[in-house]
């Protein structure tokens, strides 16, 4: 049997982590992983899995959507594939192919006679509990075909307390440091950060630092935010994955800043790490981080607030370090793919 999934990175994406696995278990059967040309496929990966590249995205437009189908329709047919495993809520129409898409978000579900024209995915597959719940209350004749398996989560593997002072002597002065994802976001949100920041400083007069995640062109920007600002020395602009990912298991904390593109990603390392989270008030994101973050609105004085609570409450700490334990004790990659199997081939709901 031949299995096709397509993936959008290598690190958070559902069908990465979870073929991986079933490539290992299940070394009989051969799997096509379909990707873009941006993605760095490990050497390790099983044997029985054929990486192959795809040269056009579905996201960047409309023809190079269509370029996209056609040449997906090419690759499934060439390799005579039994199984299509989508990345997205996006699935093509083909025959004699059984097709399965995943929602991720409920904001697709929304448009329903746009999404009911489009799908043509014999199951679906809802990453979490509020968009399941949404599907079926918004399309109840989707319900026969709608299955609900979450997201996992990678195996917890906190950083050791040395090398922990060795990234800070490296990157923060030896400091304790909040790890805030601003990824995409606009210059009015990061103005917000700072200014929640400055707010941190003045009432605690702590030697904490902030470290920024952001992109090529956020850094311009930020730079002139900075000139003046007074905490700017406590400032550290990070924008390359590899301190990034680093930087994250030393953090005392991390803030995510809002863009949904970044969130399964930092929620994984979070997991990983066990490093507590504050992220914004949001049903798709309570859905999946459940008691294991502190919630809140983007606003100035909320963020200080809530970095002030973390900063001074060990209880609220060990509460939700303890809340991703019994999360990650239910949600490992290696339980969650073999659900996708069992759903999918052993027909089991």
């Amino acid at each position: 049997m031949v299995i096709a999934f397509q993936i959008t990175n290598t690190t958070s994406d559902f069908n990465y982590n979870c073929f991986l696995k079933l490539a290992l278990k299940y070394p009989t059967n051969q799997f096509l992983m379909l990707h873009q040309k941006q993605h760095v496929i490990k050497k390790d990966i099983p044997e029985n899995i054929k990486p192959v590249k795809l040269k056009y995205a579905h996201n960047t437009g409309v023809y190079h959507a269509v370029l996209n189908q056609i040449q997906l329709r090419a690759y499934l047919k060439k390799f005579k594939v039994s199984y299509y495993f989508s990345s997205n809520e996006a699935s093509i129409a083909i025959k004699n192919i059984t097709k399965i898409a995943f929602l991720h978000h409920t904001k697709f579900i929304k448009q329903k006679q746009k999404f009911k024209k489009t799908n043509n995915a014999d199951f679906l597959i809802a990453t979490n509990e509020c968009v399941y719940e949404k599907t079926i209350k918004i399309i109840p004749e989707f319900k026969n075909k709608t299955k609900m398996i979450p997201y996992g989560v990678e195996t917890m593997e906190p950083i050791s307390m040395e090398d922990s002072i060795i990234l800070k002597k490296q990157y923060t002065e030896e400091k304790d440091f909040f790890l805030a994802i601003q990824k995409g976001c606009s210059t009015a949100q990061l103005l917000v950060l700072l200014k929640s920041f400055s707010a941190f400083k003045k009432w605690q007069q702590s030697n904490f630092k902030l470290v920024i995640y952001v992109d090529e062109k956020q850094l311009k920007s930020l730079k002139k935010l900075l000139a003046n600002y007074k905490y700017r020395s406590d400032v550290l602009l990070v924008n390359k994955s590899e301190d990034y990912a680093a930087l994250f298991g030393a953090a005392y904390a991390v803030l995510f800043g809002g863009n949904d593109s970044h969130f399964m990603e930092m929620n994984q390392l979070a997991f990983k790490y066990k490093i507590p989270m504050l992220i914004p008030e949001d049903e798709h994101y309570n859905a999946i981080a459940k008691n294991a973050a502190v919630y809140c609105d983007l606003s100035e004085k909320t963020i200080a607030d809530n970095l002030i609570l973390l900063y001074k409450d060990e209880t609220l700490i060990n509460s939700i370090i303890e809340n991703m334990e019994k999360q990650s004790e239910q949600l490992q990659w290696e339980d969650v793919s073999e659900k996708l199997w069992d759903c999918i081939f052993n027909k089991k709901a």
